[in-house]
């Protein structure tokens, strides 16, 4: 069946299941006043609360379970806002809005993750069995977002003891084993020991691992060279002593494959070498909070150290291609005052980056390395209030000071410092009892500093680069009530001076240089209703992107790419009694125009839907087991977020994504 064949019967079908969902919830639902029975299972879900518009969503531990995501495609995909592009894990880039996440703020237990290693590979390395919540603020936002958060924040918080441990338990273990079905097919295991050593104190060791082999696409063809090794572990200590709670956490994680020299492409050239790639992240960060009794005093200090590292060498030879060091020390302290109707923060940030990148992708002349280091320091501020019941207002500041330097090898001597501010502004009304609009504006400024490892050994500066800046404009209504849930907004974001590396030839291979402005223009609409144990929910979202008055395509890469009118639904469905949950996740995205070239055909729209389920046999046994069908129906489709046609050779150059595949697994817990 062809994608517009789909079209015509995916959404009115999906319409159908939610329907169909609601006598079953009625069966299942018992009175308001009935008490859960003892083995109830809790249905988990995205939170939704009347602030929040689509695009911004909390997704919890439980729900992360729920999908059995191995890598980024499957744990966010079916986000209203969000969409994953790449074949392989290694090639995987998250896209807000149709923004790639080099222009998005990422944090692991408050820790950043700066700046990009190499542009043909995902930059953000996750591993979902170790996170407890994953929260997405998109579009230029608060003044405590961190700095030169031009699209948004991206916020991971993994799990410690007090999350895995049942009330009145002090030790523990979790141990899980998959295994997936598509192609040459995939295992991981994982292992986690915890407990609370006192009272007050809790410490969690896990370890993963995962292999998986080429995988299948929806023409039942082997996908190659796609193979990979995940070894991921981490270890996290947390206590909490009179008015002061703290946490010490480090999390290694190392993926490692034989791919093309651009694990986004196949060889289509013919002169591509496969190339052995290994990615390594280490990320250690201590978090403080003091809450005083005082309603002035509640100060929250995040301190960290991240380190992110690839080397790319040639298969045949063991010749380098490329290799990056990318490390960021940083410290967020900030103090929470309320008074009054007033809940103000306001805080000091600063971060320190260190990159060194060599390179051998090109002919020998203009082989290099370079090392570079970076200063940002910022001074924020943030007032929420409350004027009445109904209304409340959001204002806040951010200043930010940036230097960045160019220590050694290409460009060495060349600096660039700048300084800005971020305003923002937002207020909200609830005009009847679960009915609130919404309208929020805001700036954000990033000034000059490391943008990519492997560029940066490549690519030169010659210190005449200006800032980027971003500018926000959000309206939004949601509605809570009886069960019923609604959430639209309409936006518009504006990014200038946009960095990019630009070719010149010879006698210097390219420069930095300010390329332009882009804009995005779109909306988030989502609808549904929750019983005891069902919610269902259906959305849609699109996003216009232009690029100097251009539509954008996947050639700008760091930038963003064009990705067609996207709907989604969701339903999960809980049976208590039977200690057993289901859930279906869809989606459908519509055909969109591909400007990459005058002749490029359209990129193709496509369904996919995913259903999943857990079951635990035994009430008195915490052996649970998971089945998952991605991709039920074998839809073969590029996703609209992979770098896919090339105009120079009129071909598929990228990887289509991964067809119908089982996912079984076992864990136990006690």
């Amino acid at each position: 069946m062809n994608p517009n064949q789909f079209q015509k019967l995916a959404l009115p079908s999906l319409a159908l299941l939610l329907v169909g969902a609601v006598p079953a919830a009625a069966q299942e639902t018992p009175p308001p006043d009935a008490a859960a029975p003892d083995d109830a299972v809790q249905l988990a879900e995205l939170a939704i609360v009347a602030e929040r518009e689509p695009g911004n969503f909390l997704l919890g531990s439980e729900d992360i379970s729920k999908l059995q995501a191995s890598d980024l495609s499957q744990l966010l995909s079916n986000q209203s806002s969000l969409a994953v592009g790449g074949g392989a894990p290694v090639a995987q880039k998250i896209y807000v809005r149709g923004f790639e996440d080099v222009l998005l703020n990422v944090t692991i237990d408050g820790a950043q993750q700066a700046g990009e290693l190499y542009h043909h590979q995902g930059r953000v390395q996750l591993e979902p069995e170790f996170i407890e919540s994953i929260q997405l603020d998109a579009g230029a936002g608060t003044a405590t977002a961190g700095a030169g958060a031009l699209t948004g924040a991206l916020a991971v918080t993994t799990r410690d003891a007090t999350d895995l441990l049942a009330p009145g338990q002090r030790f523990g273990a979790r141990i899980r084993g998959t295994y997936a079905i598509n192609g040459d097919d995939s295992t991981q295991g994982v292992l986690m020991v915890y407990g609370a050593p006192t009272e007050n104190t809790g410490i969690v060791v896990g370890v993963a691992r995962q292999e998986g082999e080429d995988y299948e696409d929806g023409n039942g063809d082997i996908v190659a060279p796609t193979a990979f090794e995940h070894e991921r572990a981490y270890i996290k200590a947390n206590g909490r002593f009179g008015e002061h709670e703290m946490a010490l956490a480090y999390e290694s994680v190392s993926d490692s494959g034989t791919y093309y020299e651009r694990p986004n492409f196949w060889n289509f050239t013919g002169t591509y070498v496969l190339s052995d790639h290994d990615l390594q992240r280490d990320t250690l960060t201590y978090n403080h909070r003091f809450d005083a009794a005082s309603e002035l005093v509640d100060i929250r200090g995040t301190f960290y150290v991240t380190e992110n590292q690839f080397e790319n060498h040639r298969n045949t030879t063991g010749a380098l291609y490329g290799k990056g060091d990318f490390t960021s020390v940083g410290v967020d302290l900030r103090n929470t005052s309320v008074f009054g109707s007033h809940a103000a923060t306001y805080g000091v940030e600063y971060r320190f980056d260190d990159s060194y990148g060599a390179q051998q992708a090109t002919p020998p002349a203009f082989w290099g390395f370079s090392r570079q280091t970076a200063e940002v320091f910022g001074l924020y501020a943030q007032d929420n209030w409350d004027v009445t019941d109904a209304v409340q207002l959001s204002a806040g500041v951010r200043f930010d000071s940036y230097s960045h330097d160019v220590d050694e090898g290409v460009s060495a001597g060349v600096s660039n410092d700048d300084s800005g501010v971020s305003p923002n502004i937002s207020a909200e009304w609830e005009i009847v009892s679960g009915l609130s609009v919404r309208a929020a504006y805001a700036q954000s400024f990033r000034g000059i500093t490391i943008r990519e490892s492997f560029f940066s050994a490549l690519y030169r500066h010659d210190g005449t680069l200006e800032s980027e800046k971003a500018d926000n404009l959000e309206f939004g209504a949601s509605y809570e009530r009886d069960g019923y849930f609604a959430r639209a907004t309409i936006y518009q974001q504006t990014i200038e001076n946009y960095i990019n590396a630009v070719f010149t030839g010879p006698p210097a291979w390219g420069y930095w240089r300010n390329t332009g402005d882009a804009e995005v223009d779109g909306y988030e609409v989502e609808i549904g209703r929750r019983w005891r144990t069902v919610t269902t929910a259906v959305g849609v979202w699109n996003t216009d992107n232009t690029y100097n008055d251009r539509a954008m395509t996947d050639a700008d890469l760091g930038l963003g790419t064009s990705i067609g009118r996207t709907w989604t639904a969701r339903v999960d469905w809980a049976l208590p009694k039977q200690r057993a949950d289901f859930a279906l996740r869809a989606r459908l995205v519509e055909d969109e125009p591909n400007e990459i070239s005058a002749t490029a055909p359209d990129k193709d729209g496509y369904f996919v839907a995913d259903l999943h389920a857990s079951w635990r046999p035994l009430a008195d046994t915490p052996l649970t087991f998971q089945l998952s069908i991605n991709n039920v129906f074998d839809e073969f489709y590029y996703d609209q977020a992979t770098y896919s046609y090339h105009a120079g050779s009129g071909r598929y150059i990228g990887f289509p994504a991964k067809g119908r595949e089982f996912v079984l697994s076992a864990s136990y817990q006690f």
